[in-house]
């Protein structure tokens, strides 16, 4: 009986385990997972500390034991530490019982996910934390209720950090931001996101840019401004790195940043070694270009492939990503789609940019929305796409994303048919008119 190993959980590896086992009975899939927990919501961790999930338990998306019913078998607290491609084992270490064993394998799948950035200056604080799985929320939790915490200091402005920011003010706890950049959340186009700290004054927030902390004495931490604060409680969220150091001398190739690199298989470069996750280098599916993306939908579809791939059905294949994400600031919506800013400029293009209400202009309580999409000049193609507002923004990237998947072209917005009744939308929609728009900016280019 061929042998699956699976290296962490989450929503790439217990996924692929059990997509794995759907379609094939017959096969033995063992998972070991570093951490203590084997599947959760780690995209919901935040809103547990605000109250949005009232039930810590909710997150939870399986245990061993859940696994085990479905004849999957679970070593949590056991890390990998090393992969022999050539004879087809990993040496593990159950770190509760510091012994190290090996196990082998006919196929390996990778999912180790990406390990927090750290800040030099919080190692060893024993405030300082940083929010990544559920074994950090309990912690968290643990220490603001022994300690009676209600000052939060955070530091960076990723999806966790926006997010813990708004969830400790809904806490009603005393929050300070410190950004070591003037520019706040970098997925978003600079000149769009005005509004991030006039959000935050407005919930009384401190916001304080082009800061770091160098220095924490107790609950007092000291910037590099020689300013001091409070901080009974610190959380950084500036980011994770692929935890892929285990992989050296595996033969499994790596790009210049540590991320596996990966085919529309999921394969590596080893035949019989998989992968998906945070830790992987994937592709766009819009333009021929490599990218890494930390977002569920592409390490979910990913474990679909994959588990295909090993039941032996070759037609599964992965299409590509376009990044679409979404993000909730208090009463801000954010999302943005395709090529990173940075990388829009290798394509010879143009940008669309369009601000109007979210339905009717005479309905009350209609809202701006502002749509931007960057233009490829020889065909139309969108590259990239932001869209900003306090309603239906969620609607409008979509939207977006579908259009683009299916082939759609920036000009052809003109022709997306939307639902219209003034409480919904207007007659032409935001994204019809990024297409007229469009329509006449490709006549000057091409004049």
């Amino acid at each position: 009986m061929k042998q699956v190993i699976i290296v962490g959980g989450v929503a790439g590896g217990a996924t692929t385990a059990a997509q794995l086992r759907r379609i094939n009975p017959d096969i033995n899939i063992t998972i070991y997972e570093k951490g203590r927990d084997i599947s959760f919501g780690n995209c919901g961790l935040p809103y547990n500390i605000g109250g949005e999930v009232s039930d810590r338990d909710k997150l939870i998306a399986a245990t061993p034991e859940s696994m085990a019913e479905r004849d999957i078998a679970v070593k949590t607290n056991h890390e990998v530490l090393r992969v022999d491609s050539d004879a087809k084992k990993v040496i593990v270490k159950d770190l509760a019982e510091e012994r190290e064993f090996e196990a082998e394998f006919d196929y390996l799948i990778l999912s180790p996910g990406g390990a927090p950035r750290t800040v030099p200056a919080l190692l060893d604080v024993p405030q300082a934390f940083v929010l990544h799985n559920l074994e950090d929320l309990d912690d968290i939790q643990a220490h603001i209720k022994a300690q009676d915490v209600n000052k939060a200091v955070v530091i960076g402005a990723g999806y966790i950090g926006l997010e813990l920011i708004e969830n400790f003010a809904a806490r009603g706890m005393d929050v300070t931001f410190i950004h070591r950049d003037d520019e706040i959340y970098r997925p978003l186009e600079d000149d769009m996101g005005g509004f991030f700290v006039e959000e935050m004054e407005k919930h009384g927030v401190r916001v304080k840019l082009d800061t770091e902390i160098v220095e924490v004495d107790g609950d007092v931490a000291t910037l590099n401004d020689g300013s001091q604060i409070d901080a009974p409680l610190i959380v950084a969220g500036i980011g994770i790195v692929p935890r892929t150091d285990f992989l050296e001398g595996s033969g499994v190739a790596l790009n210049d940043r540590g991320f596996i690199c990966t085919d529309a298989y999921g394969k590596t470069s080893v035949d019989c070694i998989f992968a998906l996750g945070d830790a992987i280098e994937t592709f766009y599916q819009h333009v021929d270009s490599k990218t890494s993306v930390a977002l569920a939908w592409g390490a979910h579809r990913m474990a679909y492939v994959i588990s295909n791939q090993i039941d032996g059905n070759s037609s599964v294949r992965f299409e590509g990503l376009l990044g679409t994400n979404i993000i909730r600031f208090f009463d801000y919506d954010i999302a943005t789609l395709g090529l990173k800013q940075s990388e829009v400029a290798e394509y010879d293009h143009f940008i669309v940019d369009h601000k109007q209400r979210n339905k009717a202009g005479y309905m009350d309580g209609s809202v701006p929305i502002r749509a931007r999409i960057y233009v490829r000049k020889d065909d139309g193609r969108i590259l990239r796409a932001a869209v900003v507002g306090t309603e239906g923004v969620d609607k409008r990237i979509d939207m977006l994303a579908t259009h683009i998947r299916l082939g759609g072209t920036a000009p052809d917005l003109v022709n997306i048919e939307v639902a219209y009744s003034p409480p919904y939308s207007s007659p032409k929609s935001v994204l019809n008119m990024l297409g007229y728009k469009t329509i006449e900016k490709m006549k000057k280019v091409k004049d």
